[in-house]
């Protein structure tokens, strides 16, 4: 082997080394971010859970039924967001769930009122700061999906072995000769998978007007219950 052949071979090795170095990199980069955005997932659940809590005081706050469903259509909720978790809470929870608001106003249905709405604000800013969160990891999914097809398609291992193949400069096959069927099974096990989130996996979060834009059809539904 004269010295442009050693120069060749050397290349060749060099090539080689970093498809495999870059595949390994960007796969762990990939990794990396995936368990980032699971982190996210993880942390938004705790969130939504924190946010039933807020409901529950909510609910606590009003007191009966009937004023929750006429509230709930008001909201324009399908359904009492919830709700069945508020039932199964035993009384003492219940009544735990208001111990931090002050009461405010000069009457007792002023007071009742106060605190319904003092309530409901908190929720609203809940769902607000949870819905923010809840764009943010969409938008980290769809990154984080196209970046995955960028590397399945960087990375594509028919290609490689086809491009390693040529450079061999015959029609040997990579790796002692790899088969058809055993070719596309190590092709799709070098495939990273894009992430799939369900709705019960990441619910999006109930969306609540702000205070203000329901003030006073709430005052009107609960001066009436409370009267």
């Amino acid at each position: 082997m004269d010295d442009m052949d050693k120069a060749l071979e050397a290349l060749k090795i060099q090539i080689k080394k970093e498809i495999i170095d870059n595949y390994f990199a960007e796969r762990c980069h990939l990794e990396e971010d995936c368990l980032a955005l699971e982190a996210k997932v993880t942390d938004y659940q705790r969130e939504l859970a924190g946010l039933s809590r807020r409901f529950s005081a909510f609910y606590e706050a009003i007191g009966q039924d009937a004023a929750i469903n006429r509230i709930v259509k008001i909201l324009s909720l399908p359904h009492p967001p919830f709700y069945e978790d508020f039932k199964q809470l035993p009384a003492a929870v219940r009544q735990d769930l208001l111990k931090n608001y002050r009461r405010r106003g000069f009457t007792a249905i002023g007071r009742r009122i106060n605190l319904i709405l003092d309530t409901y604000q908190d929720l609203a800013a809940a769902c607000q700061t949870l819905k923010e969160h809840y764009a943010k990891i969409a938008a980290h999914l769809r990154l984080h999906n196209e970046d995955v097809e960028k590397f399945n398609q960087s990375f594509d291992f028919g290609l490689i072995a086809a491009q390693i193949e040529a450079m061999e400069g015959a029609g040997e096959p990579i790796c002692g000769g790899l088969l058809c069927g055993e070719r596309e099974e190590l092709s799709t096990r070098m495939r990273f998978k894009p992430k799939r989130l369900s709705d019960e996996e990441l619910p999006p979060p109930p969306e609540l007007p702000p205070l203000d834009a329901v003030k006073g059809p709430l005052k009107m539904i609960l001066k009436e219950f409370l009267v």
